[in-house]
């Protein structure tokens, strides 16, 4: 790595130690969690469901 000048990123560790799955089911338990933090604040469900759809393009196509 260091002869041919690669950048080493710690990140690229969760690739090789976590399977697709893992990382899926990770991303969907922060996302309820998220979703329960958002409630407890304020928004509502409705609200929420349309950020969502708003935004469901733009995230879609990073």
């Amino acid at each position: 790595m260091l002869l041919t000048g690669e950048i080493w990123n710690p990140a690229d560790l969760a690739e090789v130690e976590t399977t697709v799955e893992q990382r899926i089911k990770y991303v969907k338990n922060n996302f309820k969690s998220d979703i329960k933090q958002l409630l407890n604040i304020g928004l509502t469900v409705e609200e929420l469901t349309l950020m969502i759809q708003q935004n469901a393009n733009i995230i879609a196509t990073q």
